[in-house]
């Protein structure tokens, strides 16, 4: 069943030009709010840039951003956190 179109198209995530919704905004906050607020045209050169490494990244892993919100949302802070500064999960 994981092999059907219909499924498959039901699951990918939503895009905005490309890219999915985690990449583009984090590629706008990289790019086009600093542009604005800086005035410097650099930044949008990070944009343009920066498309086509994330396009490649997304079409290998589409749900990078969203795995990673879940890791560090459901993963528990340890007790050695303040004493060792670090975590470690080992039973």
């Amino acid at each position: 069943m994981h092999d059907a179109p219909l499924f498959l198209g039901l699951t990918r995530p939503p895009k905005i030009f490309g890219l999915p919704i985690g990449y583009f905004v984090s590629l706008m906050l990289g790019s086009v709010i600093p542009f604005v607020g800086a005035n410097d045209w650099r930044f949008l050169l990070i944009g343009i840039l920066g498309y086509p490494v994330l396009w490649f990244v997304a079409d290998r892993n589409p749900n990078l951003f969203e795995t990673a919100a879940v890791v560090f949302s459901r993963t528990p802070r340890t007790r050695g956190k303040s004493a060792f500064g670090g975590d470690r999960h080992v039973s």
